[in-house]
């Protein structure tokens, strides 16, 4: 698979909605794929951006997310899936996040 990029973003858990850092890459066949560090051996997640994606927020448009200690509201996107969960991520600035 051709990358199209990669690099740590912070990742808002499900359950406790504590801020882990993980590698992530993003693949041009729209797999966005996430490691526990950039050795990419082990895979924590995958969302299917191509298939599964119904909607990404950015900004002030990812409404009762508090971002990490240090981190911007506008470095913020939530990726919204199809059936209907949520994945929110935190880049370290605003460019890393566009």
């Amino acid at each position: 698979m051709a990358l199209v990029k990669s690099g740590w973003l912070w990742r808002q858990s499900s359950i406790l909605r504590r801020w882990k850092r993980n590698w992530f890459v993003l693949y041009l066949d729209g797999s966005l794929v996430y490691y526990h560090d950039e050795t990419q051996r082990d895979m924590d997640g995958r969302i299917h951006i191509k298939y599964s994606c119904r909607d990404v927020r950015i900004g002030r448009e990812c409404k009762d997310v508090q971002p990490p200690e240090g981190r911007s509201r506008d470095c913020l996107l939530t990726v919204v899936l199809r059936d209907g969960s949520k994945t929110t991520l935190c880049a370290e600035s605003e460019d890393d996040a566009v």
